[in-house]
């Protein structure tokens, strides 16, 4: 079995360590490298957007001077050591409440879910804050077998740490609670007790640590993700909720995960199995809610710690066939995903044919706000989903077009804000209705010429209006 593991373990670093994004690939990203990239800790932090990562800014300036900086490889290296830390933290606590052969059918599918692949190879926080929040996990276990003080402590530190790096992993502090009752086999309302202040006590460290950063707590408590957590609950917005999760499953964990959790789900309930049923429930409702939020990024990163318990369930269905069948689903469906992310990066390639326009200082480019981050260009104005700034657009193109005057428009601002490009492939809810489009009704008496194109990505066409 040890042997065994020490495959998974290789394969592991390989997927990880091998393939480490060299470009910024999603939203956020380029802003990360360049606070990274920052000589002042505390500068870079004042010129973040509203929900800071410290622990990570500061790990990534530390890795930009400790490695050369001759390429951006080593701000993704951050990513794969943590990936790394959590599966390592996540066998250990699997191995410790069940046995040496579900922990290690445990870890198999972590080596090939497309998501937790994109967050453990690129420039993102995800996998910084998963590493520390298994590891006080781990700790935590440890203290409530040995009640020993010093247990806790680690573990205060380590979850203390994830919520100052990023305050929505609170969301999922129940899981606590829920190792608590997989532990004890029942509620014990002691270890429940110390759990709770193992959760409260972290929150007031993590606070602190950000007041002093002098961070905008009111923005991360309450504006989690973009969107107010305790707000938009109507049953239509349950009804959304429930769509994006199916989606971010299936596309971010493949249809295997899907079937394990129905063949897995169906066998726990058969065996009364509540305290796993109980563990693994403190997972999937924190992830059901990060499901109410439309971001850019890879969107279902927020969601991305459900990977473990869907891993867990994998390995506990009892007919081995099936497990196995499933993994062959899983790596097909990583091969793409894969695949896709060793190839040119999207941005690039549009970038290429917006350098063939030969822009001159009075042409405009509007540009989808998916684009700008890595898009930045002094003719462009971007499309988001704010309706003054798309009237300030509108009125500038007619500004333009009136004069004679150049302007220019990418695809994806003119399918705003549907098929959007979300690192290289497109948005997992953003496949809608491209009649729906925000500028569909402004465009529709203007002419629209291709101007540049390539014929393998046709979404990344530009066009030039004119009346």
């Amino acid at each position: 079995m040890k042997k065994i593991f020490g495959l998974v373990f290789l394969l592991f670093l390989a997927t990880r360590f091998f393939f480490l994004a060299n470009f910024p690939f999603f939203y956020d990203s380029p802003e990360y490298l360049r606070e990274s990239l920052s000589g002042s800790f505390f500068k870079s932090l004042s010129s973040s957007h509203e929900v800071v990562h410290p622990a990570w800014l500061f790990l990534t300036q530390i890795s930009q001077r400790i490695i050369s900086q001759s390429t951006n490889w080593e701000l993704s290296l951050i990513s794969a050591i943590f990936g790394l830390v959590s599966l390592i933290a996540f066998y250990f606590l699997i191995k410790r409440n069940f046995n040496e052969k579900i922990a290690l059918l445990s870890s198999i599918p972590l080596i090939f879910f497309p998501h937790l692949w994109l967050i453990q190879t690129n420039v993102l926080h995800e996998s910084l804050d998963q590493g520390l929040f298994l590891l006080s996990l781990l700790f935590f276990d440890f203290f409530l077998t040995k009640k020993k003080f010093p247990w806790f402590l680690s573990s205060l530190l380590f979850l203390s740490l994830a919520i100052f790096n990023f305050v929505g992993l609170l969301l999922w502090a129940p899981v606590f609670i829920g190792l608590t009752i997989l532990r004890s086999k029942k509620i014990n309302w002691r270890n429940i007790v110390w759990g709770f202040w193992l959760i409260i006590l972290s929150f007031g460290l993590a606070l602190g640590g950000l007041f002093y950063l002098n961070a905008p707590l009111k923005v991360l408590l309450f504006n989690y993700g973009g969107g107010g957590i305790f707000a938009g609950w109507s049953f239509l917005d349950i009804l959304r909720i429930l769509r994006n999760d199916v989606l971010i499953l299936f596309h971010g964990y493949s249809l295997a995960a899907i079937l394990g959790l129905i063949f897995g789900g169906y066998f726990l309930f058969k065996k009364k199995n509540w305290p796993l049923i109980i563990f693994l429930l403190s997972f999937f409702i924190p992830f059901l809610i990060t499901g109410k939020f439309w971001y850019g990024g890879l969107f279902g990163r927020y969601s991305s710690l459900v990977a473990y318990p869907l891993a867990l369930l994998l390995a506990t269905v009892p007919w081995r066939k099936i497990y196995g069948f499933l993994i062959v689903i899983l790596f097909l469906s990583f091969l793409p995903t894969f695949w896709v992310y060793q190839k040119t990066p999207v941005s690039q390639i549009e970038a290429g044919l917006i350098d063939q326009i030969s822009l001159k200082k009075e042409d405009l480019l509007i540009l989808s706000d998916y684009q700008r981050p890595q898009l930045t260009d002094e003719n462009a104005l971007y499309l988001g989903g704010d309706q003054k700034q798309q009237k300030v657009i509108e009125e500038k193109i007619k500004e333009k077009l009136n004069k004679g005057e150049k302007v220019f428009i990418s695809q994806q601002a003119m399918t705003f804000p549907y098929w959007q490009y979300d690192g290289q492939q497109i948005h997992i809810i953003s496949k809608g209705d491209q009649n729906k489009a925000q500028l569909k009704e402004f465009l529709s008496d203007k002419k629209l010429t291709p101007v540049v194109d390539n014929p393998q990505y046709p979404l990344l066409t530009i066009y030039q209006l004119s009346l």
